[in-house]
């Protein structure tokens, strides 16, 4: 949210950003910028993770894994080793796959009720991860990450 003035009614009010283009208080006048804060509302949650699988002649292919939240499901992108982290904040997921051993980091951002991401970034070695985080990037907290990691969803 930021806090936006209208230069025709002097009025003050919060709104999402990016801003109108006309004040929404009077219809006229355009708007500055007064502030630009972004509250953490964003909250970790641990889901149900099924995994759908089917049966052939010689084994068991996985078809997807699926996270099933508020009613929702949405298909996860995820490997072996990694850890996975949920926030939520509103209508948006954002799922974190970390995977140390690979050195590999990636976000996906799904908006509710659409089972696929509508955004990913994903870093594909150590190096591209320092570049972001610094060489104790093993030391951030996941949300810390997150909340970084939006910043380069386009």
């Amino acid at each position: 949210m930021a806090l936006f003035k209208c230069n025709s009614c002097n009025q003050e009010y919060e709104d999402y950003y990016p801003p109108d283009v006309t004040c929404i208080k009077c219809n006229k006048g355009t708007i500055n910028i007064i502030q630009y804060h972004k509250e953490n509302t964003m909250t970790a949650i641990i889901p149900v993770i099924k995994l759908h699988s089917r049966q052939e002649d010689n084994g068991i292919h996985i078809n997807s894994l699926i996270i099933k939240h508020n009613g929702n499901n949405y298909h996860l992108y995820a490997s072996t080793k990694d850890t996975i982290y949920i926030f939520q904040e509103s209508i948006a997921l954002y799922v974190l796959n970390i995977n140390k051993i690979n050195g590999t980091i990636g976000l996906n951002a799904y908006m509710s009720p659409e089972p696929f991401p509508i955004n990913s970034f994903y870093m594909h070695n150590v190096k591209e991860i320092v570049d972001v985080f610094g060489t104790k990037w093993e030391q951030l907290p996941a949300l810390t990450v997150t909340m970084k990691l939006i910043n380069y969803l386009c």
